[in-house]
């Protein structure tokens, strides 16, 4: 197993250079217009083409390209060792330049350094429309080791960016609908001579008199012909369609099968393999006055052992199918809840349940026939086939009952059907509420989407809703679908299916997801309201309950979430009978970049304040938004259907650190691939903040690792996230239920 990775080493260990003091402290020197900034900008103006130049806390590194550049600043020596973080961007640099002079392609940005193969347009047709190209990125990490030296590489990463070739003139005169639509235009920076390279423009209203009128934008109007489509899957498959009518489901498959050239992991390993062949020919690389860089064509190998660079397997967890662990299995756990029932099934308070169907009149004989069998499970002579013993007898309830309230369409738009049909099941207070849609309703407006609207008018009354799209009904295959959907049920139903083998040496160990919704219809943040959101699991993968904040401003992020964090623990300590001096550890998760810094703090101060307690608290920051990957040259595919899926695909449970503090970890293996057309999944990256006070690596990412086999894993507090994002146009959606009826309820599964 390897990373996408080339070791490289630096010719010399001591370089030479020049330094520029600031004064002020770190507050002010990290807004983003400060004296430090704006230095640094007029020196990259002015001595490009003879210097480096790098800021370092409040100073400015001015390095010399030759012997004979000028030195600027006071003169000081480095070490590639000790001032690896300085090496580093001068070898990200060097390689920015190499590719400026020794490539054909389109060099964009600087962290990562990216290729665009322009000349590669992977559009099946249209190639004047729709310019998807692969891009390669470059940029220079270190690893570091608990014991010896940190060592540097190459990290290269492979990609797709789409760009529209025509302006939106053009595009509007062949008809294409631009309202609602984002728009771009090309970055007119002095130092950018790329027209590749866009900025964020605005969001289309209309289109008059040769410009369009723009609303979330700095500007009021634009020229439409210096404008462009943003270059987003949705644009594409917008202007796709309207451009090639029928023809457009060929250019969507086309397209996935040319993106899997790209993003396949046999193909990324290959590529790899010649980009490191190509780069180690070329060294060395010139990065200084008397410094290089030479690269190794061969990709970190990641030997087995726990070190960085390192990689080590983690078993799957053992299962708890009743309380104190008198029945524990092994995953897969499906089948053992069909011979033992659910954990719960001695204590699930209401045995009977109702369920209300909401279902359009012209689905319902379809529906009904899937429900018998969700009830009734389904007739297979394969003993290892799923859900043979239907809902009830999985689950061990005592009646499930279903009554259909139809959607009809003759006198009424769809909102106000579907609004009908919700208003009449929740009369009957039902446990749990089904409703059927179709595929193409997840497209339409949030406030006229049965998918949002019907959700919020039932979880308005405390009833939780399971969404069902008519086409899934339709697949082959369908006693998978109905075990997938009858766990969600079960859970939302207020179930627990199965728990995880907890420690058994930490009086109270508590998971907390942390989410943060950004309130705004706008790109660029105007009149931001934050509102933030909490799900909480005890060790053992129990969800307990969820908070939100109120809608706030982001200055008031930090004291608000820790409120919500306070009134949290309370209500735990209430319920769990917590005694002054027990040792508690918190574990938090979360996974957006903006708010990462203000929830640490958040996190911190909260800790601090529970002085009753022995607490030790982990602050993760858990992400798959980042271009490190692991492959596995001798994985081999696995079967899928026809076709095969998987190959070079780590499997699922491969932990490679990268540092003390800092881990790769793979929940994705060759069965979890979807398709045979997707491309290698991403590890997450799993990074323990530097001011958590319990920073066992190894302890923390094997239990996110446990946590996923769980049936609501703890990002779900980024599914509420993006769920109370949509709900928040449906007319009066009040959000203060989930905080009251449904504060114990799965119902964001």
């Amino acid at each position: 197993m390897h990373l996408n990775y080339l070791p490289l080493r630096f010719t010399s260990n001591l370089f030479r250079g020049g330094i520029l003091s600031f004064d002020g402290n770190e507050t002010e020197l990290s807004i983003k217009e400060n004296v430090l900034s704006r230095k640094l900008r007029e020196l990259r103006q002015q001595h490009a083409s003879t210097h480096v130049f790098h800021a370092l806390g409040n100073t400015i590194v001015c390095i010399g390209l030759t012997p004979d550049a000028p030195l600027i600043g006071q003169e000081k020596q480095f070490d590639t060792l000790n001032d690896f973080q300085l090496a580093n961007a001068l070898a990200r640099n060097a390689l920015f330049r190499f590719f400026k002079s020794a490539s054909n392609h389109t060099v964009i940005g600087f962290r990562p350094v990216t290729l665009l193969l322009e000349n590669r347009n992977l559009s099946s047709v249209r190639q004047d429309v729709f310019g998807i190209f692969p891009e390669y990125t470059f940029d220079v990490r270190p690893l570091a080791p608990h014991q010896g030296a940190i060592t540097s590489g190459v990290l290269i990463g492979f990609g797709i960016r789409y760009i529209f070739l025509k302006t939106v003139a053009a595009l509007h005169a062949e008809g294409i609908p631009l309202t609602g639509l984002y728009v771009v235009r090309i970055r007119d920076d002095a130092d950018v001579a790329t027209p590749f390279e866009r900025r964020y423009l605005g969001r289309v209203e209309q289109v008059r008199n040769g410009v369009v009128i723009l609303s979330d934008s700095d500007v009021e109007e634009f020229s439409l012909d210096s404008c462009y489509l943003e270059g987003s899957p949705t644009n594409v498959e917008v202007v796709g369609k309207s451009l090639l009518g029928d023809k457009y489901d060929a250019f969507s498959h086309s397209l996935l099968e040319q993106t899997f050239e790209v993003l396949g992991a046999e193909n990324q390993v290959n590529r790899l393999n010649k980009l490191g062949t190509w780069l180690e020919e070329k060294s060395p690389i010139p990065c200084s006055a008397g410094l290089s860089i030479r690269i190794n064509k061969k990709p970190h190998d990641c030997p087995k052992g726990t070190d960085a660079g390192y990689s080590h397997t983690f078993n799957t967890p053992s299962c708890v199918l009743r309380p104190g662990g008198s029945i524990t299995v092994l995953w897969p756990v499906d089948k053992q809840i069909d011979l033992h029932g659910p954990y719960d099934v001695e204590s699930f308070p209401d045995k009977r349940v109702k369920i209300a169907v909401i279902c359009p009149e012209e689905f319902v004989g379809e529906v009904g026939q899937f429900l018998k069998q969700l009830k009734e499970g389904v007739n297979s002579t394969n003993p290892d086939a799923p859900f043979r013993q239907g809902f009830m007898r999985k689950y061990h309830l005592n009646a499930c009952d279903f009554t259909f309230h139809e959607v009809k369409r003759a006198d009424a738009s769809l909102e106000d059907a579907y609004k009908f049909a919700s208003l009449e099941a929740s009369k009957e207070k039902p446990n749990l509420a089904l409703a059927v849609i179709r595929e193409q309703h997840r497209d339409l407006p949030d406030a006229k989407n049965p998918y949002y609207t019907t959700k919020a008018r039932l979880m308005a009354q405390g009833v939780p809703v399971q969404l069902l799209k008519i086409e899934t009904l339709r697949r082959q295959n369908i006693e998978y679908v109905l075990n997938t959907v009858s766990l969600a049920m079960y859970a939302k139903l207020g179930g627990i299916p199965w728990t995880l083998a907890s420690n058994p040496d930490l009086a109270h160990e508590i998971v907390i997801g942390i989410g943060s919704a950004r309130l705004t219809d706008s790109r660029r943040g105007a009149g931001e309201k934050v509102i933030g959101i909490t799900t909480v699991f005890s060790g053992d993968g129990q969800y307990l309950l969820a908070n939100n904040t109120q809608e706030v401003s982001a200055e008031q992020y930090l004291e608000t979430l820790i409120h919500s964090l306070q009134e949290t623990v309370a209500e735990l300590r209430s319920r769990f009978g917590w005694k002054p001096k027990d040792r508690v550890r918190f574990v938090f998760h979360q996974s957006f970049k903006k708010y990462k810094d203000i929830e640490a703090k958040a996190v911190k101060i909260f800790a601090a304040s529970l002085t009753d307690f022995d607490v030790q608290y982990a602050f993760l920051h858990v992400s798959d938004s980042h271009n490190w990957m692991l492959f596995d040259p001798l994985a081999k595919a696995v079967k899928f259907g026809r076709a095969t899926k998987g190959k070079m695909v780590p499997q699922r449970g491969q932990c490679v650190p990268l540092g003390p503090n800092t881990a790769l970890l793979t929940l994705s293996g060759p069965y979890q691939v979807k398709t045979s057309l997707q491309g290698c999944p991403h590890p997450i990256l799993v990074s323990i903040h530097e001011d958590s006070t319990f920073k066992s690596l190894d302890y923390l990412t094997r239990q996110v690792f446990n946590l996923s086999f769980m049936s609501w894993p703890i990002s779900y507090s980024n599914m509420i996230v993006d769920l109370l994002g949509h709900l928040r146009h449906v007319k009066n959606w009040n959000p203060e239920i989930l905080a009251t009826a449904l504060k114990e309820r799965r119902w964001f599964l």
